[in-house]
């Protein structure tokens, strides 16, 4: 009865139902990935919108229903007010404004791609993205990401040999994320040019998701847009309110078009009719926007001190822990921890680390919750070869919670550096936070 591209395996996994129960029972849950700013304790984008919805409900604008396919023409002007400061020709003219950026994907695959079509994704990412395209019918691909070796910094690099080496002729996109995430490395301008290179030599589109770039960490800038212009292949540039602004329940996102003008104007006319199709962008919300935009400093200067704070916090409680690494990022949301594999232990004690069993025995003894690595993708060796496990954590979260995922996780690490393994990790009755 149902479509084969809806014919996933929808069992939750373990880790989702002990959450669920947890609860259900009135348990303790410290969600260590949370990422909601309203739910995190960030208050200034609440603040700024109920002043915009108060001057809303007094514009007798908001009464009248005028759609545009495009997206209101004062968003997009506001828009392409933000990118001319950070120097990019981004008009209202070469813009689409979308139901947020998932939808934008969405738009784009069914603009670029026919079923059966390859899209390619970066690995580590985020398993959405993967989702959205099979929906479209879509075949994803996986191109990988190297880590920084020594000395090299926070900025991870694309295999492009190995993205090359995997295109054919049913590749249509190729995806990047600037800056990435979880990894919060921002796509190096050489990856980047090459990628053009690669992608305008093959016909391919180009889609830059660049949600996080407005969260650049201390001692680190986005390297530069890309200076193509006109030249170079077609490309697609992503962001919305969710992130920017902090307000993820606004729902408006925006696609911008660039490259050769020909194809650009095409893209936008074909854009225009999909999203005709749609009409999906509630213009109440769409009205808010120039509003919001103009307080977006505010917003995110909020948002840049927590982040900075609660980075601050965590790196000095990982240097006390053995065999736990904090890995650096340029930008983002998120923190990666790295836990290797300890020293050799007695031979009646196992010394791996499972990351499932690790965040399970996490929740089930301190009601803490953090994500495994291998969510993202993320690979259990580190560049040198070696064993590793990662963990991921939210930076939003209030700086008193961060405190308290990290009560959690201190002695289950401590027990991993002693050489036990996960699964014989003792389960308490109640979180010990």
């Amino acid at each position: 009865m149902f479509a084969r591209r809806t014919a996933w395996d929808l069992t939750p996994t373990e880790l989702a139902e002990r959450v669920a129960c947890r609860r259900a029972e009135g348990r303790l849950v410290v969600d260590g990935v949370d990422t909601n700013p309203g739910r995190c304790g960030i208050l200034r984008p609440g603040e700024i919108l109920r002043e915009g919805l108060d001057r809303l409900a007094r514009d007798p604008r908001a009464l009248r229903y005028e759609p545009d396919p495009r997206g209101d023409l004062d968003v997009r002007e506001a828009l392409a007010g933000l990118y001319a400061d950070t120097g990019r020709s981004l008009g209202a003219d070469r813009s689409i404004l979308t139901a947020g950026t998932s939808e934008a994907y969405a738009h784009l695959f069914r603009l670029l791609a026919d079923p059966g079509d390859r899209i390619h994704l970066p690995s580590p990412g985020y398993g959405l993205f993967a989702h959205l395209a099979e929906l479209e019918g879509l075949e994803v691909a996986s191109y990988p990401l190297r880590e920084p070796g020594p000395g090299r910094g926070a900025r991870w690099r694309l295999d492009l040999d190995a993205l090359a080496a995997d295109l054919d002729e049913r590749s249509r996109v190729i995806v990047t994320i600037d800056p990435h995430n979880p990894t919060g490395s921002f796509v190096d301008p050489a990856d980047l040019a090459s990628l053009a290179s690669i992608a305008e030599e093959r016909g391919l589109a180009l889609i830059t998701d660049e949600v996080f770039t407005d969260y650049a960490t201390e001692g680190h800038a986005r390297p530069g847009p890309s200076e193509l212009g006109d030249a170079g292949p077609l490309r697609f540039v992503l962001s919305g309110a969710s992130k920017v602004l902090g307000l993820p329940q606004i729902k408006v996102a925006w696609i911008g078009v660039e490259g050769p003008p020909a194809l650009r104007n095409d893209a936008l006319a074909r854009l225009e009719f999909v999203a005709d199709a749609f009409l999906s962008v509630s213009p109440l919300a769409a009205s808010l926007m120039p509003f919001l935009l103009a307080h977006r400093d505010e917003i995110q200067t909020e948002i840049r001190a927590r982040l900075s704070a609660n980075r601050a916090a965590l790196a000095g409680r990982v240097a006390a822990w053995e065999g736990v690494e904090l890995l650096p990022a340029e930008a983002g949301w998120h923190a990666i921890l790295r836990v290797r594999r300890p020293a050799p232990a007695a031979p009646d004690r196992p010394r791996s680390l499972d990351e499932e069993a690790f965040v399970l025995a996490l929740l089930d003894r301190t009601g803490v919750l953090v994500h495994p690595g291998g969510l993202y993708d993320l690979e259990p060796r580190d560049r040198s070869g070696r064993p590793c496990k990662h963990l991921v954590l939210s930076l939003l979260i209030e700086p008193d919670r961060l405190s308290r995922v990290a009560d959690g996780l201190e002695p289950l690490l401590a027990e991993t550096s002693a050489g036990l393994d996960a699964p014989s990790l003792r389960a308490s009755d109640e979180p010990s936070v």
